[in-house]
């Protein structure tokens, strides 16, 4: 029986301690951070910028909520990747939980750190500019969109192939077996970053 609950079982996490919140809690403060930034963006559009049209305004709150992705939450994961195990406070445990549908969040795996890292500090603050550049109209929003939509979408192609060829090469799974970790976390919640990209 591992120590932890990652998969594969065999991976070696120093100094590893179990989260304290529940996984409702932890999914109920994702979703209500969520709706919070969703509802805030909305309401600043239209308090300052209600003329712009309804798909700029989807753009904008879409840009705005990925900025925080990246930077608050995927830049937390950078700051904190080699303590990331032992993290107990609210970010660490987020992580924690969703690590259990990739384990490479757990053990310093230089894709998905160096993946991480021109997420949260390239596209990060982009996006944050480019829902900027979306409400006052500048005519280099769509360069700029273009170009932060295809890192998210080729970070995303390449964060989906490495573990899906991973396991395929080597029989090397970093998700647990439980379908809702692999399909509900790993899949759909990154799935956004290449829908949405894609379609812009």
């Amino acid at each position: 029986m591992p120590a932890h609950p990652f998969y594969p079982p065999d991976i070696n996490l120093v100094d590893y301690v179990a989260n304290t919140l529940g996984v409702s809690f932890l999914l109920s403060f994702f979703a209500l951070a969520t709706a919070a930034i969703i509802i805030l963006t909305y309401f600043l559009l239209i308090w300052r910028h209600s003329t712009i049209p309804s798909q700029d305004k989807f753009l904008v709150g879409w840009f705005i909520f990925t900025g925080c992705i990246h930077f608050f939450l995927e830049g937390y994961f950078v700051y904190n990747h080699k303590t990331m195990p032992k993290m107990q406070d609210l970010g660490g445990q987020l992580w924690k939980e969703y690590a259990q549908a990739d384990s490479r969040y757990m053990t310093m795996e230089p894709f998905v750190l160096c993946m991480e890292t021109i997420t949260a500090f390239a596209w990060g603050p982009l996006s944050y500019l480019t829902a900027w550049m979306i409400m006052v109209n500048s005519p280099h929003r769509h360069p700029t969109q273009i170009l932060v939509s295809m890192g998210q979408l080729y970070g995303d192609v390449l964060y989906y192939a490495t573990s899906i060829m991973e396991e395929n090469y080597h029989g090397r799974s970093y998700s647990r077996p439980e379908p809702y970790y692999y399909w509900g976390y790993f899949i759909f919640l990154n799935a956004f970053w290449i829908v949405i990209p894609a379609g812009k």
